[in-house]
């Protein structure tokens, strides 16, 4: 199994899964021109799945879909939003579904959109949790996380940062309510509270580029997990360029402020 993340955050988010058998993206809200640079050396998508309706998830659907026959899966509120047509699958929240030798579960999660959730990815080997915009985490996405030997989890903003931000105030509010997005501390807090023995590494997804930084992000998530016991590796996704995901490389050592 080979997982990209063509690009993450407020400007686009789309991930690439590519098996023996065939190639699925996991939204396509990086721009057109991304994408096709990227499938010139791919078998042409069979799949397009929605983890939501809002334009940084799909933006590049119907560019896509004029170029590839693809079969589109989300759930029956996501697909409602976009204008469900013929052929498209829904998918339940709680459901799992098969994609050859990969299944994936439909995680539900707090979001301000119609029916937004996250990705469980299986296969016979390994598990990996997709989880890019959500305002509170909840068990089901704490059960995945639990469950995945890989995570990509938001880490959206720093709250100092987006405090002293020029954000207008009822901006703010929406990004900090319950269907908004996780802080790097709320982020954090998820990690320590579920993450087990099995888990190999962490992403960080969808950082704002206005009230965050990879370095803030990572540091805050890094020295979370070290205070309580968990030395994993954790990168930030690229914004504007592609992150390999699998097949995994460990990163070089991060220094710690635990080593100073």
């Amino acid at each position: 199994m080979k997982l990209t993340s063509l690009g993450s955050g407020s400007s686009g988010n789309a991930f690439l899964l590519q098996t023996d058998e065939q190639t699925i993206l996991l939204d396509c809200g990086v721009g057109a021109r991304t994408i096709q640079k990227v499938l010139l050396g791919c078998t042409a998508p069979s799949t397009v799945i929605l983890s939501h309706e809002h334009s940084d998830h799909v933006k590049s659907l119907k560019s896509v879909l004029r170029r590839h026959a693809c079969e589109v899966v989300a759930t029956p509120g996501t697909l409602g939003a976009i204008g469900h047509e013929a052929g498209w699958r829904n998918a339940q929240t709680g459901s799992r579904l098969d994609f050859g030798s990969v299944s994936i579960s439909f995680v539900g999660v707090s979001h301000d959109a119609a029916e937004p959730c996250g990705f469980l990815l299986e296969s016979a080997d390994l598990r990996i949790a997709i989880v890019t915009d959500l305002g509170v985490v909840n068990t089901d996405v704490l059960d995945a996380i639990s469950a995945a030997d890989f995570v990509v989890l938001e880490s959206n903003y720093d709250e100092g940062m987006l405090r002293s931000s020029h954000y207008p105030a009822h901006l703010k509010r929406r990004i900090r309510s319950e269907v908004g997005h996780l802080s790097n501390e709320d982020c954090a807090a998820a990690l320590v509270h579920s993450l087990t023995s099995k888990t190999r590494a962490v992403w960080l997804s969808h950082l704002s580029h206005n009230n965050n930084t990879p370095v803030a992000a990572v540091a805050t998530v890094r020295e979370a997990l070290l205070a309580s016991g968990e030395d994993v590796p954790v990168t930030a996704l690229a914004r504007f360029d592609t992150s390999q995901i699998l097949p995994y490389s460990a990163p070089p050592r991060q220094v710690s402020l635990f080593d100073v």
